[in-house]
């Protein structure tokens, strides 16, 4: 008998939790906050300053469409009042959008960003000779989503996945009805007063969890929220801590977003390691501070994610108004982390979704695993991480990461077997 690979010829870590530009993964709503929060962050300050970004979007928060919408909304409004110098803060896909339709209106822009690279938390990789992502993976919503659209245009491959048909690796387990588990979240949800956790709420569903057993109920608040969140349970709004929009026709680009970012990022002014330490907003102009550098402008548009904003990394002169300042005490972000690996010899059962999940043996961990083969016949794995799983693995260096992320996949296979041998 052939062994099977035991390790990763290639892989590729994600580290969002301690990437200083980003803190996080996506925006989520704590207890005591809500869609409004989103819109009040977004409103102009001023008259010269906008932030936008995926977090700013009420409906679609957490997608890189979502943030080309509000990078496109922000850019409308400062064409709208007429300026013509307009600095962009973030090479993501708000600020490209933004600076991308400034310029087709006529606009002078600059566009400051912190790190080496544009996407922001769009993040290609090279791994063994192909380009996988380390952070946005999907197109999702992909009927609706005009980053879909720029990609037909210019002739990307895509690959659907259907998060609602996952093969469950590990041991076999009766799976209950998703479907009627996800009602029954969201009636809890919808009852809880304002203010109230999502993890007050799944605590109070546990002590009674029938018809269901309190595995089945962790197991698919572990796949359905945990996974999505990567935030506290009794820090995420019961009533808007799980956002809509994922399973929604997503589908993967062959070679990674960054064909996209490249595309997007053409013929635009991008000042590469540039942070913005500063920003000086007067009645005639507003003033950008970064190190060893000034530019000053008629506006400019803002999307750095909300835990650096909320962070201070960026100071603003005068403050953000009160309003601003209370929107983002009460949004944040999680942390859902990556690992991608690449394999001589694939030992995972294809399933037609290439969408696979994986528990462990506590509460909150969780994985799910996308077959990324497609991409150039090399058998591929990328895995996201969250919960416990996260803060324990992530501890060790990137080889670390991945042999252990390695040995859950191939131990879960195994237990799916039925065969013998170590976890």
């Amino acid at each position: 008998m052939t062994a099977v690979p035991t390790r990763p010829f290639a892989s590729a870590v994600s580290r969002w939790g301690q990437d200083p530009w980003s803190r996080g993964s996506w925006s989520l709503i704590g207890r005591h906050g809500s869609p409004a929060d989103r819109v009040r962050l977004g409103s102009p300050v001023a008259g010269r300053l906008r932030i936008a970004g995926e977090a700013t979007h009420p409906t679609r928060a957490g997608m890189t469409h979502g943030a080309h919408e509000q990078g496109v909304a922000a850019a409308d409004w400062a064409l709208g009042r007429g300026f013509t110098r307009v600095a962009v803060v973030g090479a993501g896909f708000a600020g490209l959008a933004a600076a991308r339709r400034l310029v087709e209106g006529g606009a002078r822009v600059q566009v400051w960003e912190a790190r080496e690279r544009t996407g922001g938390r769009a993040a290609p990789v090279e791994v063994g000779g192909g380009s996988f992502d380390l952070g946005a993976n999907w197109l999702q919503q992909y009927d609706d989503n005009v980053l879909a659209r720029v990609g037909e245009g210019i002739g990307l491959r895509t690959v659907a996945t259907d998060f609602t048909d996952p093969l469950v690796l590990g041991p076999p387990v009766a799976a209950p009805d998703a479907a009627r588990l996800r009602r029954e979240l969201e009636r809890r949800t919808a009852a809880a007063a304002p203010g109230t956790s999502l993890g007050h709420v799944v605590a109070r569903w546990l002590r009674s969890p029938q018809p269901w057993t309190r595995q089945e109920v962790r197991r698919f608040v572990d796949a359905e929220v945990v996974l999505d969140a990567g935030a506290s349970l009794s820090w995420l709004s019961a009533r808007h801590g799980v956002e809509a929009g994922v399973g929604e026709g997503d589908r993967w680009i062959v070679g990674s977003y960054g064909l996209l970012v490249r595309h997007l990022t053409r013929g635009l002014d991008v000042r590469l390691g540039r942070p913005v330490r500063r920003v000086e907003t007067t009645a005639d102009a507003v003033t950008l501070v970064g190190d060893g550098h000034r530019c000053s402008v008629d506006a400019v548009v803002v999307t750095v994610p909300v835990p650096v904003l909320a962070g201070g990394a960026v100071e603003f002169v005068p403050p953000l108004p009160a309003a601003h300042r209370a929107a983002l005490s009460r949004l944040g972000a999680g942390r859902v982390e990556k690992v991608v690996l690449r394999f001589e010899r694939g030992f995972w059962p294809r399933h037609p979704s290439g969408y696979y999940r994986v528990h462990g043996p506590r509460a909150g961990e969780v994985s799910e695993w996308l077959d990324a083969t497609p991409a150039d016949g090399t058998p591929t794995l990328v895995g996201l991480f969250a919960g416990p799983w996260v803060e324990r693995l992530w501890a060790g260096t990137d080889l670390d990461v991945a042999e252990a992320a390695t040995g859950i996949v191939r131990a879960a296979v195994r237990e799916r077997a039925g065969a013998p041998g170590p976890g």
